[in-house]
């Protein structure tokens, strides 16, 4: 069991009532891994005190964010094995911190932490000496050039409603949410102007660029180095204000696409923005059931429909699956099950899509069924289908060649794929409730430590 550094902070607690609750945290639950190319992984811990039931297999319908208290973050390289990065880790970074995502190169790591503040990290600095090594403020605003040098040279006041970020597999592009219109600085020169502040219970989707004047330089402190803009509705000009949703960037080191699913109210809905550069949503499909968080990477779009929908323009509804959208020719793979079926995930290339399933049996493309006589019922599995093949691997194979390390009760679920010539896959195994984060290798079926 790995066990954290000393001293968990709560937030509101005295420090005595910190001392007095628990010196050492402990790892109870690892979840939502990413994986990069060059074999970095990052997920979220939960600590004790924290029971390790209060996440699901399908959290994924709908979002949930997690409370901030007693979560973490952990970066580590699998190749030798060294952990890059953990938070909380005081004196220096002592607040907690969630949903970390990873890029494509393993060098950029993105999380918000407890006080409502996204970050960037850049992973390949490890000596904390180091004046680059600490993580970087993303969700900043209010920020001033009183010179007119063109340089920022005012502390950015820091946004306190930040959270859920995702960064493209690129690195440059941020995305995030918040409730503070001040955030809004289109032209990156700290003027705003502000954005119309969110109805109760609403949220501003922000996109932040690193690199917005295309030098090639990250997070430069002048003007119009970067910028950060909310995303409009369909009109081009005013926020498009969403619930609580999670958005997702291309996970290829190219992409500028966006989407997320969220529920209007009445409709569970799926937004697919093309390029965030040039943002304009477009309103893929509408159902009265939830879709999962989509996948993005190339041209193709993965959503897990749990109920018939309607894609927009559409005469006849479509059936419950997991649907892989080309956007540039709007051809469509679609995987049917006899089982629950969590959020899909792409491989960075986009070639191919895991996801989690109580499957025993699958169709695909409307094909005849296959069978999985192998498969216990009702127990999670993950499965890597290539896109133009069918299925390629599960965590099947895994049960049968180590049944101790992978008891046939054990859960697998929630996925993460780095490009599919790279052969690792991660994923959730939970065993008696509690949650690990395995890392194989596909080639050879062998776990990596």
């Amino acid at each position: 069991m790995r066990v954290m550094t000393k001293w968990a902070l709560l937030t509101g607690l005295s420090a005595l009532s910190l001392w007095a609750v628990a010196q050492v945290s402990t790892v109870t639950a690892e979840l939502y891994p990413w994986i990069a190319d060059n074999g970095v992984v990052v997920w979220q811990e939960l600590y004790a005190p924290r029971r390790t039931d209060l996440f699901q297999p399908s959290a994924d319908f709908p979002v949930n964010p997690l409370p901030t208290a007693n979560i973490g973050i952990r970066a580590r390289q699998i190749n030798p094995p060294v952990d890059l990065f953990v938070l909380p880790n005081p004196p220096t970074f002592p607040r907690f911190a969630g949903r970390p995502q990873v890029s494509a190169d393993g060098r950029w790591l993105v999380y918000y932490d407890q006080s409502g503040q996204v970050y960037v990290k850049d992973l390949t600095i490890t000596d904390p000496a180091d004046p680059n090594y600490p993580p970087k403020l993303i969700s900043y605003k209010n920020w001033e050039d009183t010179n007119n040098d063109d340089i920022r040279d005012s502390i950015p006041e820091s946004s306190e409603t930040a959270i859920l970020p995702a960064i493209s597999g690129s690195g440059r592009i941020v995305a995030f949410l918040s409730r503070d219109p001040e955030v809004n600085d289109p032209n990156g020169d700290g003027n705003g102007p502000s954005a119309p502040a969110p109805p109760s219970g609403r949220w501003l989707i922000y996109i932040h660029d690193r690199d917005a004047d295309g030098n090639g330089t990250l997070d430069e402190a002048k003007v119009g180095g970067t910028t950060t803009r909310f995303l409009p509705d369909q009109s081009g000009t005013n926020p498009l204000f969403v619930r609580l949703t999670e958005v997702r960037l291309s996970l290829d080191s190219t992409g500028r696409a966006l989407a997320f699913s969220v529920f209007d109210g009445t409709n569970w809905q799926l937004w697919y923005v093309a390029d965030v550069q040039a943002p304009k949503p477009t309103l893929v499909a509408q159902s009265l059931a939830p879709f999962s968080i989509p996948s993005l990477a190339g041209s193709r779009l993965a959503f897990t429909a749990s109920g018939p929908f309607q894609f927009e323009g559409a005469t006849q509804p479509s059936p419950p699956g997991i649907y892989v959208v080309d956007t540039n020719t709007n051809q469509t793979v679609v995987i049917q099950t006899n089982g629950v079926n969590g959020a899909p995930v792409l491989s960075r290339d986009g070639s191919l899509l895991a996801f989690h399933s109580t499957m025993t049996a699958y169709r695909l493309n409307g094909g005849s069924w296959q069978t999985l006589p192998n498969k216990r019922n009702a127990v999670d599995d993950v499965f890597v289908f290539n896109l133009a093949t069918g299925l390629v691997w599960s965590t099947l194979v895994l049960r049968q060649a180590s049944p101790a390390q992978f008891p046939p009760y054990a859960a697998c679920v929630n996925p993460a794929l780095p490009s599919s010539s790279v052969n690792l896959i991660a994923f959730q195994e939970i065993v008696n409730g509690a949650s690990r984060i395995r890392i194989v290798d596909r080639s050879n079926n062998s776990v990596i430590p």
